[in-house]
């Protein structure tokens, strides 16, 4: 097998390992520390009563630009998702990393 990120199993069949290059105890690391504040951001809207239990995060060179949670009671809007309103955010932001 020539890709590394490919694994064969006894029967034949073939899965992905892993699709990021890298240590995987660092990208371990790496995602749980994201997909945590991801969860805090959620636990955050459901304590706040803006809408269901969602958050999204946006990260940029491995830092958390913009942590958002749900945000469809609150602003009576169906499209106020928390990935929509975590890239709405980083709009707003106008930061020189992005290019929107």
């Amino acid at each position: 097998m020539e890709d590394a990120n490919l694994v064969e199993t006894k029967d034949g069949t073939i899965v992905v390992a892993s699709a990021f290059p890298g240590h995987p105890e660092a990208l371990q690391d790496r995602d749980h520390k994201f997909l945590t504040r991801a969860v805090e951001e959620a636990y955050k809207g459901v304590e706040c009563g803006d809408g269901g239990p969602f958050g999204a995060v946006v990260v940029y060179n491995e830092e958390v630009v913009v942590s958002c949670h749900n945000m469809v009671l609150k602003n009576t809007d169906p499209t106020a998702h928390a990935e929509v309103t975590a890239i709405r955010e980083v709009r707003l932001k106008k930061s020189s990393y992005f290019c929107v």
